[in-house]
């Protein structure tokens, strides 16, 4: 017979058991549901490449390496790229990443990026394994994003890189920036 301290220990180990399953599950966050009307959606690529037009940058739609949406945008200080995150077969992506990646330049170290990191919030920076420097912005668009928060989304990218050449200039001399 189990008396009432063994059930209540047992209880408290069936629920502990529980939460670690739970947490041990990997989120899947897609975004399945369809993208609201005036919203801009990483599940709806043609919604961000419309929200880059209206922004009066150049964008063109492809597709990267495994297959999933990619933006390529002219018109901002520096050519950057939109890729699509989260993605189930090309599809119902959840969010995006905003990325510029520099040629390689000796100049252009973990050094560098932590001392941009240090003093900024949204956009980061790092040095990639095969030596290039670049900075990403990550953008969660689950439900979508309204027009006018997406243009200070925009804007605060496209500030930061126009911040970014002020940087470079200031570390590595107006001539050599990565």
């Amino acid at each position: 017979m189990i008396g009432c301290g063994e059930i209540g220990g047992l209880m408290r180990s069936f629920f502990f058991a529980a939460v670690v399953a739970i947490l041990a599950t990997p989120a899947f966050a897609q975004d399945r549901d369809a993208c609201p009307a005036g919203q801009v959606c990483a599940s709806a690529p043609a919604t961000v490449f419309a929200a880059l037009e209206k922004a009066k940058l150049k964008p063109k739609l492809g597709k990267d390496g495994n297959g999933d949406p990619l933006i390529e945008v002219e018109g901002a200080p520096y050519h950057f790229d939109v890729y699509f995150y989260g993605c189930e077969k090309a599809k119902n992506c959840d969010s995006l990443r905003f990325e510029v990646i520099f040629e390689k330049d000796a100049d252009a170290t973990p050094l560098l990026a932590n001392k941009w990191n240090s003093s900024h919030r949204f956009i980061q920076a790092a040095v990639k394994d095969d030596g290039r420097f670049v900075m990403a912005y990550d953008v969660p668009t689950i439900g979508g994003i309204n027009a006018r928060n997406f243009a200070d989304v925009l804007d605060w990218w496209t500030s930061m890189l126009g911040e970014a050449g002020d940087f470079f200039g200031k570390e590595l001399g107006e001539k050599k920036q990565p």
